[in-house]
């Protein structure tokens, strides 16, 4: 697990908590659970301006505020001394952002970062991830099943199956033409508005136990292209292009559409 060349596995635990936070910081999926509900959301934000800064109480809180109107939680100032019960879901998840952007990451990771959130709300935080990594220019990971709001946001996709990375890609090339069985059902189960009246598509079978992976490739039970090596052999990550890569030993009938 390499940051700037360094591996940070190899890091002392004082060496990575310099990292946490300051470098890279995470916002976690499900914002109720992650924020403490016996510390105000104030305390919790101005925390990080103490531990990583060495800062007051009362310039901490300061600090807490302004990115509290960063975020745009309407009256910040009134509203940093309440508890994370007290305020709605999408508003949790604006404080958790707040308190991740607090020291300036050059790396945002977002975990789900609109679960549980209705479409609205979903659209004004992945706005605010957007202008915020804009500003700042701060690279940012989106860790998410929903390839609608990755269209929006990414600019390189990586499709993960069983803990591997199974395509990677460009963005608009996973779209127009998916290189993985995996990618290719996950796009087709994607509600359209010409499919009106229609059965949403779904890949069959279930995900695998991790502790009990299938031989060969682990999509291989559920997969539309299978062949008897897929049983046996492990693909490696095939490269496509330059920015092009399949983990599957039949991409090219999976790019042109040619189902076994």
């Amino acid at each position: 697990m390499r940051f700037r060349g360094t591996d940070l596995l190899k890091l002392s635990e004082e060496a990575r908590t310099q990292v946490r936070g300051q470098r890279i910081a995470m916002i976690f999926q499900d914002a109720l659970s992650a924020l403490n509900p016996v510390f105000t959301v104030g305390w919790q934000i101005s925390e990080m301006f103490r531990v990583h800064r060495g800062m007051s109480k009362t310039d901490a809180m300061k600090k807490a505020v302004e990115l509290m109107d960063r975020v745009r939680i309407p009256a910040a100032r009134q509203r940093v001394h309440d508890y994370p019960h007290q305020f709605s879901g999408g508003m949790r998840q604006r404080i958790m952002i707040a308190m991740s952007i607090a020291l300036d990451p050059e790396v945002l990771i977002a975990d789900e970062p609109t679960t549980a959130l209705d479409v609205t709300v979903q659209a004004q935080i992945m706005e605010l991830l957007a202008e915020l990594q804009r500003e700042s220019q701060m690279g940012l990971i989106l860790i998410t099943h929903d390839l609608g709001v990755v269209a929006d946001v990414a600019d390189k996709i990586a499709v993960m199956y069983a803990g591997r990375i199974v395509e990677r890609a460009p963005v608009h090339d996973i779209y127009r033409a998916p290189a993985h069985p995996y990618t290719k059902g996950l796009l087709d189960s994607i509600p359209r508005v010409d499919q009106k009246g229609q059965d949403l598509y779904a890949i069959k079978g279930l995900p695998p136990n991790l502790l009990d992976l299938p031989t060969g490739c682990a999509f291989h039970p559920r997969c539309p292209y299978r062949q008897d090596n897929c049983v046996t052999d492990v693909p490696p990550l095939y490269e496509i292009s330059g920015t092009r890569g399949s983990a599957c030993h039949y991409w090219r009938e999976v790019l042109d559409g040619e189902q076994q």
